[in-house]
This record gives structure tokens, C-alpha cells and sequence, in this order.
């Protein structure tokens, strides 16, 4: 398989990979801010935070998928 389908392919699934967790996370922070905060502030708090930890353990697996990736060769001359 040509290294620019790799690339490829490793982008989709990292799109759709960070957007389940940013998904996760944000269902995560509803859900532990609606059970345990009473106030718009905290909740939103709480959302906001579940969100970004999300967001982050995408972004982690998505540079992880790519660091894996094999280089392409150089041709020396």
C-alpha cells in the first residue's frame, strides 16, 4: 500500500476516533455534572472538563497511530 493511502487512512480513523472520545467525554461530564452539581456554573465546569479529557485522549492515540506509521524511504544520492 502507498505510504500517501497510510496517511490517509491513519487521518480517518483518527478523526473518527477522536471525535467517539470527545463524544465519551462530553456524555461523561453531562452525566457526573447533572448527578452531582446544582449549579449552571459547576455544570457547565464539569462538561467543559469531561470534553477536553476527551479531546486529549484523542489527540494521545492519534500521535501514537502516526509515530507508528513506517517512514518512507530517501533516496541518497
Amino acid at each position: 500500500m502507498p505510504s500517501e493511502l497510510k496517511v490517509a487512512d491513519t487521518w480517518d480513523k483518527c478523526i473518527e476516533n477522536t471525535l467517539r472520545k470527545v463524544s465519551y467525554g462530553t456524555l461523561a461530564g453531562a452525566l457526573f455534572s447533572l448527578v452531582l452539581f446544582r449549579g449552571t456554573t459547576s455544570r457547565c465546569s464539569a462538561l467543559f472538563f469531561g470534553t477536553g479529557i476527551g479531546a486529549g485522549i484523542g489527540y494521545t492515540e492519534c500521535r501514537n497511530e502516526f509515530e507508528t506509521l513506517e517512514k518512507p524511504q530517501t533516496l541518497s544520492q
